[in-house]
């Protein structure tokens, strides 16, 4: 009897421990995922659960990588979702207010809800303000129980500190977002979007950036700094890292939101259908603009794509992948974009053409180089620098404009000579070269016009020969015993492979500081002032980026007078020349005599 009543007892407690488990498993039916996400299946709200907005932000690189609308459910419960490959996003600054329809208004984006008309916020709720982890995740708690049911709005904002739309990327560096996301309405608890049966106190949601890393490096013949004998050529390059989103080819449904039509100039949704499919999508522009400085003659524009490493340039053709306008005029191919006015600046501006966007983007070109081809008058002083711009506006983006950081220069110097005798006369008349060495100066091989040094031979003639319109560099001494020499290349940076150019990525060849800009040149006196005698040796002057101030003089050169040397001839050969014409004289008479004698 007492087995009887103990294995009664032990079947109860098995019954009573079911019981517990099968209530336990009805009330988990109703809670699916409980420790990830809470969803109810229970239609009623209850007064016991947390209400809560989880945003994991993400980057993508252009509208058509939207994807479709979210509809709150954690795709990777506990876990960071799959992004499937994207980027996520520290940083990213959001603020959640609550807020209540106006009347009879139903509220689904606030894009075209207005506040004021259609909703107002709820101020019994205190706003929330957050920002992104580094996982890309970010929580908003709103409270407990029905108290906080209702209508929120989940917006992007500014950053405090810097007053921008900022994010953090992967390297640190906190970056610029173009363009927010656009604000949406969550409903706490939200009906499940599938079954419509249950209810969602945590919605996940997947909020996206466009981060285009456009990327602008302004170049002058490759490094960031330059300089030769003025009036010969060079170019600058501004070469841009193209965005992503300039072409995309569709092949399925989709709404791109905030697009531009490009024929009417409105905002609008641009719905892609299936009887639009395949579609292609063009940015509505991309361009490159540039405003030359006054001092430098435009002789050409051109226009390459680079690869991934910004090699194997291809150039484009004008007319049918860009468009190119110089001072609002287009510029059609054959003709060069050229301006050789001076005192004025050249405005030009490089357009992609839908063939260029789509070019660019299926040969897998990331870089965009335009080429400015100038020069500048052949006695320039000074320093020139420059940067650029780029405008382009993708779809359902807002226009983005971007100015190139860093902005390399283009050097010239020169100096002043003084020319005046041992009593300080000024003395007018000397002719003087110009070498680049000591070496040089000592063996007549001088500067020449195109920057080059050519041997002045003692015929006049020059090893190797002077090219076609080529002359040496001279200066010759005026009434007020002034010359100069100007235009002249400085050395600008510490050229540690010897190769002549500047690796900008290389920190011992950085361009030095513009009290450092400098050259030696060695002047040789080739004429001197009637009179006077040659200075005999070369002159060291030091040109800087400031010599060529006419306030001072650089070098004072100093000529001798020539001294008086004996006479060569003396009275005796004057005696011979009288003698000599006495005898001419008396014998052309003797002839005269002779012949008139002869005669009678």
């Amino acid at each position: 009897m007492k087995q009887k009543k103990k294995w009664l007892s032990r079947l109860a407690i098995c019954l009573g421990v079911l019981s517990l488990l099968g209530a336990a498993g009805s009330g988990m039916a109703n809670i699916a995922n409980a420790d990830e996400q809470k969803i109810s299946g229970n239609p009623v709200s209850d007064n016991t659960s947390v209400r809560s907005i989880t945003i994991w932000k993400y980057e993508i690189n252009s509208s058509t990588e939207l994807g479709e609308r979210g509809d709150g459910i954690n795709t990777d419960p506990g876990k960071a979702p799959d992004l499937g490959g994207k980027k996520l996003m520290k940083d990213v600054n959001f603020e959640i207010i609550k807020i209540e329809a106006i009347g009879n208004a139903s509220l689904i984006d606030p894009l075209k809800q207005v506040e004021g008309k259609d909703w107002e916020v709820n101020t019994s709720f205190a706003a929330i303000k957050g920002k992104t982890d580094k996982d890309g995740k970010l929580t908003f708690n709103v409270g407990t129980g029905k108290a906080a049911d209702g209508i929120y709005l989940v917006r992007e904002i500014k950053d405090s500190t810097s007053g921008d739309y900022t994010y953090t990327d992967e390297n640190g560096e906190t970056k610029k977002i173009n363009k927010p996301m656009d604000p949406f309405f969550v409903h706490l608890p939200q009906t499940k979007r599938d079954d419509t049966g249950k209810l969602i106190y945590d919605v996940h949601v997947y909020p996206k950036n466009i981060i285009t890393d456009t990327k602008l490096d302004k170049t002058i013949e490759g490094g960031k700094g330059y300089s030769i004998k003025a009036g010969n050529d060079f170019q600058w390059e501004a070469t841009t890292k193209l965005p992503d989103g300039l072409y995309n080819k569709i092949d399925k449904e989709m709404t791109i939101t905030n697009w531009l039509d490009p024929e009417d100039g409105l905002h609008k949704d641009l719905v892609i259908d299936p009887s639009r499919l395949p579609f292609e999508l063009f940015a509505n522009y991309f361009k490159v603009k540039d405003s030359l400085d006054e001092r430098l003659l435009l002789k050409d524009v051109e226009v390459y794509v680079l690869d991934e490493k910004q090699e194997n340039p291809i150039k484009l053709t004008n007319g049918t992948e860009y468009e190119v306008t110089l001072g609002g005029t287009k510029v059609i191919d054959p003709n060069k974009v050229e301006d050789l006015t001076e005192g004025s600046k050249k405005e030009v501006e490089v357009s992609l053409t839908d063939v260029g966007m789509k070019k660019v983007t299926l040969e897998k070109n990331p870089y965009l180089q335009v080429v400015y081809k100038v020069t500048t008058n052949k006695d320039f002083n000074g320093t020139i620098s420059n940067k650029y711009d780029v405008n382009y506006l993708l779809p359902g983006q807002d226009p983005v404009t971007e100015t190139s950081e860093e902005s390399p220069e283009y050097y010239d110097g020169g100096f002043d000579i003084e020319k005046t005798d041992e009593g300080s006369k000024v003395l007018k008349g000397a002719e003087f070269h110009i070498a680049t060495s000591k070496e040089n100066a000592d063996l007549k091989t001088y500067l020449a016009s195109d920057g080059k040094s050519y041997k002045l031979n003692e015929d006049g003639s020059t090893t190797p020969e002077l090219p076609k319109d080529v002359y040496f560099v001279t200066a010759t001494s005026d009434e007020h015993g002034k010359a100069e020499f100007n235009g002249l290349a400085l050395n600008w940076f510490t050229d540690t492979d010897g190769d002549g150019k500047q690796d900008p990525s290389n920190p011992a060849e950085k361009t030095w500081d513009k009290d450092k800009i400098e050259k030696k040149y060695w002047v040789v006196e080739t004429k001197a002032p009637s009179g006077y005698e040659l200075i005999k040796d070369p002159k060291e002057v030091t040109v800087t980026l400031g010599s060529a101030d006419d306030t001072n003089i650089e070098l004072t050169i100093v000529n001798k007078k020539k001294t008086d040397l004996p006479f060569t001839g003396g009275t005796g050969t004057m005696l011979i020349i009288i003698i000599a014409i006495g005898a001419i004289t008396i014998g052309t008479a003797a002839i005269a005599i002779d012949k008139k004698r002869r005669a009678v």
